[in-house]
């Protein structure tokens, strides 16, 4: 069962692409499934939830609603391996992207990626969809995978293949350029029913130069394969602290919201928690912990951010926890894992302290 699993090959490409956003590399690090022996491994599936982590950091280092456009600049043909492959191999464009769109679960999650083509003989069109996420992180991915098979359409006919009309679920963003750039048409409408490119059938059916009689046959059978061999790296308890940790901060949060994102029902999920000897409440407490401590020792955010990040009433709660989990104050722990403080840098002020002064309550 490969649902809520992605390829090594996709895990590598989100992990550079996070790089390049800026995220911190003792906070990639701290991922459960994307070391480097994970990635290098073929059959090795990484959680979608880490991969959900890996886009909210490139939403964050490409402001203005243009990550997903800006993720498919990276991707050139061949970074997908054999999927990328079944787009230039069939005998005609349409036939190629039946055949990739139908091995998705190559690099993709079966259980929230679904690809669906349509031809009535005049238009050709592919549809999207992608699974629940943060709004920022679904536009992303809507604003990646479309234009992504456009890029793949006019690697595979080796010319520019301009589609008649596209259409993506999320909001506009503020500027269209970047997508019109990449494809090739003003003809995009957002607030959509369905993400979707449609091309004229003449362009869908025209002979792929490279196509050779044969070779589909073997790529298909190689991706087969692989689907046939992939393993997730992750075990059932893993994958829920994943889902948990990508899901925290949204408002929703709830056993419920993250037993519907793992396709289990609530009791379900409640017993194989207590099969192993823990339940929801110590879970979130767990996560809630990792989560601060990972924003406190990784960035410079304010603590009362981090409090509000880590759902917390406020920075006072924060400290708290804190001082419950180790015994000091966060700014304590941020001073011992910062970088040496540059000649003439003033320190940050020292954290305030967890009681008041005396004869001073919090409402004096």
């Amino acid at each position: 069962m490969l649902n809520g699993t992605v390829s090594a090959r996709m895990g590598r490409f989100m992990v550079d692409a996070a790089r390049r956003a800026g995220m911190d590399p003792a906070r990639l690090v701290r991922l459960p499934d994307v070391g480097d022996t994970v990635l290098a491994d073929e059959f090795a599936r990484v959680s979608t939830p880490t991969t959900l982590v890996l886009w909210e950091q490139i939403v964050t280092g490409h402001p203005g609603a243009h990550a997903g456009t800006h993720a498919v600049g990276l991707a050139p043909m061949g970074t997908f391996g054999v999927w990328d492959y079944l787009f230039t191999s069939g005998e005609t464009l349409a036939e190629s992207l039946r055949i990739g769109c139908g091995h998705l679960t190559v690099i993709g999650d079966p259980g929230a990626e679904k690809l669906h083509v349509t031809d009535d003989g005049r238009l050709f069109t592919v549809t999207h969809s992608t699974g629940p996420a943060g709004p920022d992180v679904v536009a992303a991915v809507e604003q990646f995978v479309v234009p992504l098979i456009s890029r793949r359409a006019t690697e595979g006919l080796r010319r520019p293949v301009v589609p008649v009309r596209v259409t993506f679920r999320h909001r506009p963003p503020s500027t269209v350029g970047p997508l019109t750039d990449l494809l090739g048409t003003r003809n995009i409408d957002f607030d959509a029913p369905v993400n979707s490119i449609t091309y004229l059938a003449e362009d869908a059916h025209a002979p792929m130069p490279q196509a050779q009689p044969g070779l589909q046959d073997v790529l298909r059978n190689h991706a087969d394969m692989i689907i046939a061999s992939a393993r997730p790296v992750l075990d059932w308890h893993g994958t829920f602290r994943a889902t948990l940790r990508a899901t925290f901060r949204d408002p929703d949060l709830s056993l419920a919201t993250i037993a519907r994102r793992m396709d289990l029902g609530p009791r379900t999920l409640q017993r194989r928690l207590g099969e192993l000897g823990t339940t929801w409440r110590d879970e979130v407490e767990v996560v809630r912990e990792e989560l601060a401590m990972d924003l406190i020792r990784d960035s410079d955010l304010p603590m009362r951010t981090i409090a509000a990040r880590a759902r917390f009433s406020d920075a006072r709660a924060l400290r708290r926890a804190v001082h419950r989990w180790h015994g000091t104050t966060p700014s304590d722990l941020r001073r011992r894992h910062a970088p040496p403080t540059q000649p003439g840098r003033e320190e940050a002020s020292p954290e305030r302290p967890l009681t008041d002064p005396p004869g001073r309550g919090p409402h004096a």
